[in-house]
């Protein structure tokens, strides 16, 4: 990694950025199902990149998101590493999974469907929000099935840390909404390491624009602390909502076009 590379900052990334972490903070979704679309849709990344760049952009924000709602006591610790037991080892064999493809031709299949999962998954998580039948499916899987499951989809895609995991504690772990959304931030930061480790470690990684959605949180999270507490659940899932359903737009579109 060149240090130059660090210092070139991307004005569209910083306020891409700035969006992403206020929406990730207030509500414990997004950092892969509106990333990762989001990065390859107007970014132009191929999609392993933009699930490797997302990853490592999730796990530094949430550091500084995790300290966040921690002071405000809303993290249970306990649920949090249940939940990691079996998740963390399915990502990485996951993401290796997908560095060992070295073939152009397969490399392209690849991306397709690697787009098209990404896809589905933002389905589910918009769906998730809205209809209470999926979400009592997925909270009747239990805690075991929803971590492995969120393994898969972390590994593959990048997507998942919210969409399965906030369900799966607000309702197999016994959290509160709110609570669920607190402990999912450093639940979604381990496994957002896991994933940029592995990727990151096979050269698939954009520094650059980690460094300039890097700005965008930091000038983000000072607002977003005073904006959860003003916003109700519901308008923060409308918002949230809204802007990940933008992202998937635009993947449908690159994938027509694929």
């Amino acid at each position: 990694m060149e240090f130059s590379s660090l210092l070139s900052i991307d004005i569209a990334g910083v306020v891409a950025g700035f969006v992403f972490s206020m929406l990730i903070f207030m509500s414990g979704v997004g950092a892969g199902v509106l990333v990762v679309p989001s990065l390859i849709v107007l970014f132009g990344m191929d999609p392993t990149l933009a699930v490797a760049t997302g990853s490592f952009y999730a796990f530094l924000a949430k550091i500084l998101m995790t300290a966040g709602h921690a002071k405000q006591g809303g993290v249970n610790w306990g649920v949090g590493r249940k939940f990691l037991y079996l998740c963390v080892p399915i990502t990485i064999v996951c993401a290796l999974s997908l560095t060992l493809i070295t073939d152009p031709a397969v490399r392209k299949e690849v991306d397709f469907y690697l787009m098209l999962a990404v896809l589905l998954a933002g389905i589910l998580s918009v769906a998730s929000m809205f209809t209470k039948a999926i979400r009592d499916s997925l909270s009747k899987l239990g805690l075991t099935t929803l971590s492995g499951i969120t393994g898969l989809l972390m590994g593959f895609t990048g997507v998942g840390g919210g969409v399965l995991v906030v369900p799966a504690l607000a309702s197999s772990g016994g959290l509160s909404i709110k609570s669920a959304v607190a402990t999912s931030i450093p639940v979604g930061l381990i496994l957002s390491l896991a994933v940029s480790l592995t990727l990151g470690s096979r050269g698939f990684m954009d520094y650059s624009m980690v460094a300039s959605l890097m700005v965008g949180c930091l000038l983000a999270m000072p607002i977003a602390l005073k904006v959860f507490k003003l916003l109700s659940e519901s308008a923060i899932k409308n918002i949230t909502v809204i802007f990940i359903s933008l992202a998937l737009l635009g993947l449908v579109k690159e994938l027509v076009i694929h």
